[in-house]
């Protein structure tokens, strides 16, 4: 039941081939290459496997885990999945990386910043904070368009990264649509164990800072929302750069105390 309830794994003793069914696979169809060995994975694969294992497995970590444990009393000398490179060498790697996105454990110490903007003032100040953040000395930075960029990408890079940033300006009192979207895939998908910080942008009633905030304290398990905010009124203006430095400071602080 890790995936579909028809799945099975299957080793084959004789010569040590873990059959592993939607288990170690990855969205993209081969090139030609079948084995990992004759691949650059890390550049063509990696970031295709954990969208995939996110937003399919990712709901199940503790069956996987379970799946994990089974796996270890196993002399695995191959893993051929149904649809994914068949890995021949180096199966730590792979197995370390399931090891992690199942215990919903951070891949890479590192900053996403996704953002919902309507005008780019957002936008602007979700930008100005990751160039704040390179400047201080956090080099692993990612920032997204919550409105262009599909969700299974952010949940991907969600599961990658230690920290989070969510930037979203109010909408009907509420938080931005597709900012909210995201988060309900956060929780559908069981995310948890990240450390979040918060943009709000709003004219009038600026709500969604407190609104996402509840969301990850209460909707989402194991969520550290640091204190530091900002409040934007319509754009980022003079009087908002000590907050953004100070949020800055705040994220730079926590990312080098968890290393």
């Amino acid at each position: 039941m890790v995936h579909w309830p028809e799945v099975l794994v299957t080793y084959d003793k004789t010569n040590g081939v873990l059959f592993s069914a939607d288990a170690f696979g990855a969205f993209g169809a081969l090139g030609g290459q079948l084995f990992n060995d004759e691949m650059n994975f890390d550049r063509d694969w990696l970031d295709e496997a954990r969208r995939y294992y996110t937003n399919i497995v990712g709901k199940y970590g503790p069956q996987v885990q379970a799946l994990l444990k089974k796996a270890a009393g196993l002399d695995i000398k191959m893993i051929c999945p149904l649809h994914g490179p068949v890995w021949r060498t180096d199966l730590g790697y792979f197995l370390d990386k399931y090891d992690k996105w199942s215990r919903y454990e951070p891949e890479e110490k590192g900053v996403l910043i996704v953002y919902g903007s309507m005008y780019g003032n957002t936008e602007s100040a979700a930008n100005a904070l990751a160039a704040m953040l390179v400047e201080k000395g956090i080099k692993n930075v990612a920032v997204y368009d919550v409105s262009n960029t599909h969700v299974s990408y952010l949940i991907s890079e969600t599961f990658r990264y230690s920290h989070v940033v969510l930037a979203s300006v109010t909408y009907n009192l509420g938080i931005y649509p597709p900012m909210h979207n995201y988060l309900m895939d956060m929780k559908a998908l069981n995310m948890q164990n990240r450390t979040f910080a918060i943009i709000e942008n709003g004219s009038w009633a600026c709500k969604s800072g407190t609104l996402m905030r509840d969301f990850l304290e209460n909707q989402l398990k194991k969520m550290t929302v640091l204190d530091e905010k900002v409040t934007l009124n319509s754009s980022l203006k003079e009087e908002n750069i000590s907050d953004l430095e100070a949020l800055a400071d705040s994220i730079v602080e926590s990312v080098q105390a968890k290393q």
